[in-house]
């Protein structure tokens, strides 16, 4: 699949950035633009997402191809990897596939478990669940503005961070209507197999240096889950950032820029 991407900077080492769930390139920008003069950087859009073309299928095997291909077109021989939640699964499920394809891996608050209904953490898989439900309901039909978006939103979600996040989401056609630009059938028929965690019987262990970087009022990375990590990272670093969720290239922008250097320019 040719997925949509960003590029900035041109010197240094390549730099990929791998968005999460409901997220798209344009979310990365400002970082983008903060670290473009040590990397070459490039912000992808994930397939299902952003400008990036949909596919009833959203698996971590496809996302983990639809990368190789990224690389293999721009004649990317090796890079770091950044990703983000369902972005960092992705990172990992292509870390472990083409380890000589990466330099350093960075994993963005979350952890290589899973996160199903049927496991300990199916409470995050039920408000990922009630999120998609709440976009599938709003009527387009009624909407004028993202000011209406946010309003149908507001009775089901009501934390505005969210909606906020969920709002840039929203595309005007040629004709001045609107619509979601995420494929939410896709990823509602695909939410299960987001949240299922990596396999230790399909993925050998790579000698990747690589940090998990979590935010401390997120409740996705644990200490504990680190165990797991490393059998399939050895080695790997775990670092907390203060007076941050799960969104902390939003909340706390400028510490995760100063992890991310010390880390790659190490």
């Amino acid at each position: 699949m040719k997925l949509f991407f960003r590029e900035y900077g041109s010197k240094g080492p390549s730099l990929v950035i791998i968005h999460g769930l409901y997220g798209a390139s344009d979310n990365w920008v400002s970082i983008a633009r903060q670290l473009e003069k040590n990397y070459h950087v490039y912000l992808i859009d994930q397939r299902n997402h952003g400008q990036s073309p949909h596919d009833a299928s959203h698996t971590y095997a496809d996302m983990a191809a639809d990368l190789l291909e990224f690389f293999t077109t721009h004649t990317i021989e090796k890079a770091h990897v950044v990703g983000h939640s369902m972005g960092g699964k992705t990172a990992m499920c292509f870390a472990l596939k083409h380890p000589q394809m990466i330099d350093k891996l960075v994993v963005l608050d979350i952890a290589p478990k899973s996160y199903a209904s049927f496991s300990n953490y199916g409470q995050i898989t039920n408000n990922h669940r009630l999120i998609i439900q709440s976009m599938m309901k709003v009527n387009f039909e009624q909407v004028k503005s993202r000011h209406d978006v946010n309003t149908q939103l507001a009775r089901l979600l009501p934390e505005k961070q969210l909606r906020q996040f969920l709002l840039k989401n929203v595309e005007r056609k040629k004709d001045g209507s609107y619509n979601w630009r995420l494929n939410l059938p896709a990823l509602r028929a695909n939410l299960e197999i987001i949240m299922e965690g990596l396999s230790e019987h399909d993925h050998q262990p790579v000698n990747i240096p690589t940090v998990f970087i979590r935010g401390d009022e997120s409740g996705y990375v644990m200490d504990e889950d680190m165990l797991l990590a490393r059998r399939f990272f050895p080695g790997s670093e775990l670092v907390t950032i203060p007076k941050a969720g799960h969104w902390l290239h939003a909340q706390q922008p400028e510490l995760l820029i100063k992890t991310l250097n010390y880390f790659l320019l190490d």
